[in-house]
């Protein structure tokens, strides 16, 4: 996963807010993305200011760019969310992909506490709505094994999988995120209400990018899952059918760089056949709860702050070593540190969060003091 490197914007930040919001109403949340408007680095208000018109963009999405009322209405869905208790986050808001990806959303909901986005290991645990008992026993498992050691899990709020991750966080203490398709003033499914509020309760975040008021149609879910995917540094899949979102939030990840792990199961049982295929295609199999905290570079037997503790100390000397050489871009300073690509990212954003590197113009990563080795 990379970063883009971003130019000093001009105005308020509730300027460019509103910019991204308008721009985020014109593409229309509707459920076949308009890739146009979604590519990084987009500047709103120059979009804003020349409206591309069709081919580019279809033509009711250039209707909505031309609308005169359009700032009205980005004015009034700000209230609305204000009213509701959420915020109106950014891309500059937003960690790794969020940013910068291709598809990125223009804008998010949240409720909670949104440095909860930011938080590093960030894994994207998935899987069927109605798992069997090989899968239940599986998913707490792996979730339990990956909250203790305090990877961040994102999921989807949905029955089954997704309530088995968000639990396992409640339980550990660490924070989890919960990506809606619908506006997040609707809680769906609605039994799932207490335990969005718990998550809420328990310093994680309620994330969505459609505005509220709109409920999610079939195609939002897969809009859902694309955000999801570029939350995390790693993707989970325990039990999915061949038609099941978890393969589409597993093959956004792969394009994004995450690492994904799938787990097998009876190869007769149609719950097993989505892993099997994300297998094939070249996941890592998920043996056991060890191994996968392995994989991501965590220790099992640690308390959360401890185990990150331990990953951070040569993960993170070594980036500053290499930049301390010079300034890199980012695929150089990771072939340079030479570790796994889950490592290498948390490393890399642990250390921006902290002030230790700055990212430059040209996607160049250097020391924030501007020292180098002599």
């Amino acid at each position: 996963m990379q970063r883009c490197a971003r130019g000093p914007r001009r105005g308020t930040y509730a300027l460019v807010r509103d910019h991204y919001l308008m721009l985020a109403l014109a593409e229309g949340h509707d459920e076949a993305p308009v890739a146009a408007l979604l590519q990084p680095d987009l500047d709103p208000a120059a979009v804003l200011a020349v409206p591309p018109g069709p081919p580019e963009v279809p033509p009711r999405v250039a209707r909505r760019l031309a609308d005169p009322g359009l700032r009205a209405q980005a004015a009034a869905v700000a209230a609305a969310a204000a009213a509701a208790g959420l915020q109106v986050l950014t891309p500059d808001d937003c960690p790794g992909n969020l940013q910068c990806a291709p598809l990125r959303p223009l804008a998010l909901f949240a409720r909670g506490d949104a440095t909860a986005l930011h938080r590093a290991p960030a894994v994207a645990f998935v899987g069927s709505r109605t798992p069997t008992p090989y899968g239940i026993d599986a998913a707490r498992a792996l979730a339990a094994a990956l909250a203790r050691a305090g990877a961040v899990l994102w999921s989807g709020l949905a029955r089954g999988v997704d309530a088995i991750a968000h639990e396992a966080c409640l339980a550990a203490g660490v924070p989890t995120v919960a990506v809606l398709a619908g506006g997040l003033d609707a809680i769906y499914p609605p039994e799932h209400a207490d335990l969005a509020d718990r998550i809420v309760a328990g310093g994680g975040c309620l994330l969505g990018e459609l505005p509220p008021g709109r409920r999610a149609r079939r195609g939002h879910f897969v809009r859902r899952n694309r955000v999801l995917a570029m939350g995390a540094h790693a993707v989970v899949v325990v039990e999915a059918s061949l038609a099941s979102g978890a393969l589409h939030t597993a093959r956004f990840g792969a394009t994004l760089g995450a690492e994904v792990y799938a787990l097998p199961g009876p190869w007769r049982s149609e719950r097993s056949q989505g892993c099997h295929r994300l297998l094939a295609e070249g996941a890592q199999v998920l043996e056991s709860p060890e191994a996968l905290l392995q994989g991501l570079g965590l220790r099992a037997s640690a308390a959360p702050a401890e185990a990150l503790r331990f990953v951070a100390c040569a993960e993170e000397e070594r980036l500053l070593q290499a930049v301390g050489n010079g300034p890199r871009p980012t695929d150089l300073l990771a072939r340079e540190c030479a570790l796994p690509r889950p490592a290498f990212l948390r490393a890399l954003f642990a250390l921006e969060q902290r002030g230790a590197l700055e990212r430059l113009p040209g996607d160049l990563w250097r020391r924030a003091d501007g020292l180098t080795n002599r």
